[in-house]
């Protein structure tokens, strides 16, 4: 008999606490593509605004080198056939959303054994190095959320390498395949209620918060970083010990460290102003606004945007380019070999107390 795993989706907040680029060919066609098929509050109503999600979307799409493989709707030959699941957070309304690949509940094979349908059918599958970004907008106690997550499947459907959650990433935990990081997308929304600059070539004015920083910070969390899932690795008590960072973090301040700070325990943010890094100088950056190549920048993955007089937009940092690599990703290129490429190593990475 074929067993159910049923994983909550998984999404994190961010706080708010206002106050010559270098070319590298990509070897992958790895795309984020945003939809906006739930944004039912409508707060992606004008072109500006999609303009700035979108430019984020391709900010990580540059940066990211992965392939991932498409999957059909009816599955692969190891166990992901007769209809799959998509699970997430509606970002209209917060409720959980189930898509599936049957073509109604009368072919869904999980409704077939007594269990309860899926709010979509019909879904098309997953096509090849696409990863879907679903976005909205509604009102949050903190200015956005981001994450990713599944639905309820037969347990094969987790454990194949070529399904919806692997994509061919070799990366399955047979005894805890629910916890592992989805690679299908995820969903982003962001609160109604904040005054929003979404100007990409203009800095934010007095009392507007900044929207790129905001969103490249969830679009972080949907990607795996900062979040709780099998592939982040964190030694249980508050440190973080992935190997790509740690590499970055030791190289630049000639230090051994095994592990990083962490916000605490169950909260798997950078741990809040003790670290800064470089802006990551590949993949075409948006600097307006931010700190410049070579400087300093508060990480983008710390539980609060610090956004001042000199720090008035976030990009991502080296430090958390290398963590995309720890959580599995490939990106351009190696964070770690930047300093080998003629950045200067008094401002790879400080350390600040």
């Amino acid at each position: 008999m074929k067993s159910l795993i049923v994983p909550v989706p998984k999404f994190s907040t961010f706080f708010l606490t206002v106050t010559l680029t270098s070319s590298v060919a990509r070897l992958s066609a790895f795309e984020i593509v945003v939809d906006y098929s739930y944004d039912t509050n409508n707060f992606f109503n004008t072109p500006e605004r999609r303009e700035a999600l979108e430019a984020v979307a391709a900010r990580y799409s540059r940066v990211i080198n992965s392939n991932l493989l498409g999957v059909s709707p009816s599955g692969t030959d190891t166990g992901t056939g007769e209809g799959w699941r998509l699970g997430f957070t509606h970002p209209g309304t917060g409720d959980t959303i189930q898509i599936s690949t049957a073509a109604d509940d009368k072919s869904d094979p999980l409704v077939a054994r007594g269990l309860s349908g899926a709010d979509v059918y019909g879904f098309e599958g997953l096509q090849k190095n696409q990863w879907i970004l679903y976005a909205g907008g509604r009102a949050l106690s903190s200015a956005g959320l981001g994450g990713t997550g599944g639905g309820t499947n037969f347990s094969g459907v987790f454990n194949d390498i070529d399904g919806p959650y692997h994509r061919g990433f070799d990366d399955n935990t047979p005894t805890d395949s629910g916890k592992d990081l989805p690679r299908w997308g995820g969903a982003i929304t962001f609160n109604t209620a904040t005054a929003w600059h979404f100007a990409l070539d203009q800095v934010a004015g007095s009392g507007l918060v900044d929207f790129y920083s905001i969103a490249l910070h969830e679009l972080g969390h949907a990607l795996g970083l900062a979040s709780d899932w099998n592939q982040l690795p964190h030694n249980g008590a508050g440190g973080y010990t992935g190997a790509s960072v740690l590499d970055e973090y030791n190289q630049a301040n000639n230090t051994s460290a095994t592990f990083l700070d962490l916000d605490s325990s169950d909260d798997f943010h950078w741990s809040d102003g003790s670290y800064d890094s470089p802006i990551f100088e590949y993949g075409d950056p948006n600097l307006v606004g931010t700190v410049g190549l070579g400087q300093p920048q508060d990480l983008l993955m710390e539980p609060e945007a610090n956004l001042n007089s000199v720090q008035r937009r976030l990009e991502l940092t080296n430090m958390d380019v290398a963590a995309l690599r720890d959580v599995g990703w490939s990106v351009i290129p190696e964070p770690s070999s930047l300093s080998l490429l003629g950045l200067a190593l008094a401002f790879s990475l400080r350390r600040r107390r």
